[in-house]
């Protein structure tokens, strides 16, 4: 088995635990139910609609594990699927969303970089969010205390990973 197939069957035998899929499960009631499988059309549909790919790795999770609902903290948020409109619950409508042109004349700190994908909520106004245009892929954690709407929002982000791969290691760890 290849270094991905090992990883994502490591994942993938960690979501079979209710208990486990999801770092919130400690905490959170009812319990987190992980959503089906996307398939490759949902994710065609979201890489147009962002106007870049997903990472390779993402993609293949997606499709193969769950949509979402599974994974670090309260887990990965999901793509829309079925024909569904992307919306603000989902990493596409989200995105859509801080790309506004609209927003950029809010602020500084509100002009969101093109490819930063919110990815991981970690509750509150905290959440992990991905470069999805530069591999590795690196995370980083874009955090209400620390977000400061004086300056760009880049600066205000502090790295959790240096690759998508390491933070998943990191949570299979856990």
């Amino acid at each position: 088995m290849d270094r991905m197939g090992d990883l994502i069957g490591r994942i993938k035998a960690r979501v079979a635990n209710p208990m486990r899929a999801v770092d919130s499960a400690a905490w959170v009631r009812p319990l987190p139910t992980i959503a089906p499988p996307a398939t490759t059309a949902d994710v065609d549909v979201a890489e147009a609609a962002f106007g870049f790919s997903i990472p390779p790795l993402l993609r293949q999770l997606y499709t193969e594990v769950g949509n979402g609902n599974w994974g670090p903290s309260y887990g990965f948020q999901g793509i829309p699927t079925g024909g569904a409109e992307p919306d603000g619950n989902d990493i596409v409508g989200f995105y859509l969303e801080c790309m506004a042109p609209e927003r950029a004349l809010e602020s500084p700190a509100v002009e969101w970089p093109r490819g930063l994908v919110m990815l991981i909520g970690r509750g509150c106004v905290d959440f992990e969010v991905c470069d999805f245009l530069r591999p590795p892929y690196s995370l980083f954690l874009l955090s209400g205390d620390t977000w400061d709407l004086e300056r760009p929002l880049v600066e205000s982000l502090t790295p959790v990973a240096a690759s998508l791969v390491e933070r998943l290691e990191a949570w299979l760890a856990t």
